[in-house]
C-alpha cells in the first residue's frame, strides 16, 4: 500500500478530509495548525485518534527554513499570510511534501515558490502575482518604488497571471 502524503493546512481539517481518508493517507502539520484546529478536539475527539494513529504527525519546520520561506514571501510582495501560513509552507518545503489547502493566498505563494500544491475540488490553479502598478501610465514597477517615475502617481499593487 502506497503512503500518501500531504502538509494540510487547517481548513481541510474543517472539511473533513482527514477524519474520511483511509489509512493510505498522512497528513503533516505545524503546531500553529494545531493551535488553529484544537477546538475541533472539543466537539469530536477523533483529531486525538488520527495523532494517536500516526495519520496526522505535527512537526516543527526549522527556524533555517521559517526565514528562507520568510524572505521569498516578501521577495515576491505576497501580503495577507499569517504564521501558521507560513509555517506549512516552510514544512512543505522542508520535507519536499505537496500542500493541501482550499486557502488561495497559501496555495499562489506555493506555487510561486515552485512547490507541489492540490486544491481539493479544483484541478487547475492558476497562479497570480503581485506588482506594483502605475493606473495612470500602466506601467510596472519594482516593489522598492511607492511613485511611478514617469508620472509621479502613487503606485498600487495589482494581481497579474505569472
Amino acid at each position: 500500500m502506497d503512503i500518501k502524503e500531504y502538509v494540510a493546512d487547517s481548513n481541510i481539517f474543517y472539511m473533513g478530509i482527514p477524519f474520511q481518508s483511509d489509512s493510505s493517507f498522512k497528513y503533516y502539520i505545524t503546531p500553529e495548525i494545531l493551535s488553529e484546529i484544537n477546538h475541533i478536539q472539543k466537539k469530536i475527539d477523533g483529531l486525538n485518534l488520527l495523532l494517536s494513529l500516526k495519520k496526522v504527525i505535527i512537526i516543527e519546520p526549522s527556524l533555517a527554513n521559517i526565514k528562507y520561506i520568510s524572505n521569498k514571501i516578501k521577495s515576491l510582495g505576497q501580503f495577507g499570510l499569517s504564521n501558521p501560513d507560513c509555517s506549512i509552507i516552510a514544512l512543505g518545503f522542508q520535507l519536499n511534501l505537496p500542500i493541501i489547502s482550499t486557502d488561495y493566498t497559501v496555495i499562489n505563494t506555493a506555487k510561486s515558490l515552485s512547490l507541489h500544491t492540490i486544491v481539493p475540488g479544483k484541478s487547475n490553479f492558476e497562479v497570480k502575482q503581485n506588482k506594483k502598478y502605475c493606473s495612470i501610465c500602466k506601467k510596472y514597477f519594482a516593489f522598492k518604488y511607492l511613485y511611478c517615475n514617469y508620472c509621479g502617481n502613487k503606485l498600487i499593487f495589482k494581481s497579474v497571471n505569472k
